[in-house]
């Protein structure tokens, strides 16, 4: 059980809830997301929806998904490295650059495996990943994909971070990897207070924005527009299946 207890202790499983055998996941919702949706034949109030925008349900984003589907069909039968761009992938990922404010964006098929793919090509063996002990479990995946060398420190704790860094090699790789808003505790990153490290311990820094987008900073575009940091984190990832009323 330890490997399995790791697991529900990394996607924080209630294991209290597991223990009297109540398993609060996968019940069906037979409506749209909103305040209320349907479930077992009647209606009940959504209080773990992460839908923060109520845009799931708007009419215009319903009909232009219609016309995507009229136009492009229900898939592009390939991988987007060999059939599978469409000129609409090409077209959002410009859009989305130039919302957040970087030189370019890539799509993918999950916010999920974003972290997973990103963390495990941007550094290798001989790196150094530096993570928050609250970071979501993607993260948490993507760091052991990306076989380089795992450290954590408490909570947002500024000393505690500063304390594992002041023991890495000045001039290796250290990626710092944040949420902006974290999903379970719901306070923010210390962006401003990580940022003074990455300059002074030489790190490069990537925030996780999959809950700040579209609710903190200007016109929703996340925490790091919120600190006015953009420009000082290097990697910014997020979800559309959240405030965008999408996946990817």
């Amino acid at each position: 059980m330890g490997q399995l207890e790791e697991r529900y202790k990394a996607y924080r499983i209630p294991q209290e809830f597991m223990a009297k055998g109540i398993y609060p996941y996968f019940r069906a919702i037979t409506g749209k997301q909103g305040t209320e949706v349907e479930m077992g034949g009647h209606k009940v109030l959504m209080f773990g929806s992460n839908a923060y925008t109520g845009l799931t349900g708007d009419q215009r984003i319903i009909d232009k998904a219609k016309a995507a589907l009229d136009k492009y069909g229900s898939g592009c039968a390939g991988s987007r490295f060999l059939n599978g761009t469409l000129d609409i992938h090409v077209q959002l990922e410009k859009e989305i650059a130039e919302f957040i404010g970087k030189d370019d964006c890539l799509c993918l098929s999950t916010g999920f495996s974003v972290n997973q793919g990103v963390l495990a090509m941007v550094v290798g063996k001989d790196d150094y990943i530096i993570c928050d002990d609250r970071d979501h479990a993607s993260i948490v995946d993507g760091r052991r994909l990306s076989f380089a060398k795992q450290l954590h420190y408490k909570h947002n704790d500024m000393d505690d971070l500063e304390r594992v860094l002041k023991n890495l090699p000045h001039e290796a790789v250290k990626l710092i990897v944040v949420d902006g808003v974290f999903s379970m505790e719901g306070d923010l990153a210390k962006l401003p207070e990580i940022v003074e490290l990455k300059h002074k311990y030489n790190c490069s820094i990537m925030v996780d924005e999959a809950h700040g987008i579209g609710v903190f900073g200007r016109q929703g575009r996340g925490v790091c527009d919120h600190f006015g940091l953009t420009d000082e984190v290097d990697l910014i990832m997020g979800t559309f299946s959240k405030s965008l009323a999408s996946t990817g």
